[in-house]
């Protein structure tokens, strides 16, 4: 599986949200400057905090001390959610159309892989399920 740029942008801003603490209408970060931090557009951001308020993963104070923040608790919001929300496809197959395993295959029935590949695809949606929006700012542990 390949994040898109979308998905990664998105996940590095919401990191930026997270370690300014903005979990709530009284602490709140403007998109301008985490578009300035992590040198993303800032109409890129825009449309893609978009999709996250229609998600309700984040919120918006209006106004000149407005911003954005996460509608709940970073350890609250699956990253599954987020991900789907940011527009990801989530399949990791080619022929297994969605995260429910649909084959889309015409081989479908006389291939031996299709099993393993909706095992894989288990394993990956059961991952993501589990995982928090406040992994994203742990530091990478190899596996």
């Amino acid at each position: 599986m390949k994040f898109s740029r979308s998905t990664t942008y998105g996940l590095r801003a919401l990191g930026n949200l997270i370690l300014a603490g903005a979990n709530g209408t009284d602490k709140v970060k403007s998109l301008k400057i985490i578009a300035e931090e992590e040198n993303i557009s800032l109409k890129f951001l825009e449309k893609l905090f978009s999709q996250l308020k229609k998600a309700g993963i984040v919120n918006s104070v209006r106004g000149v001390s407005g911003g954005y923040f996460l509608e709940k608790g970073a350890e609250k919001i699956i990253l599954l959610k987020v991900l789907e929300a940011l527009g990801e496809n989530m399949a990791v197959f080619g022929c297994v159309a969605d995260i429910n395993g649909k084959v889309k295959c015409s081989h479908s029935q006389n291939c031996g892989a299709v099993p393993v590949l909706q095992k894989v695809q288990g394993v990956v949606n059961r991952a993501l399920g589990e995982m928090r929006l406040e992994d994203i700012i742990e530091p990478a542990k190899e596996f």
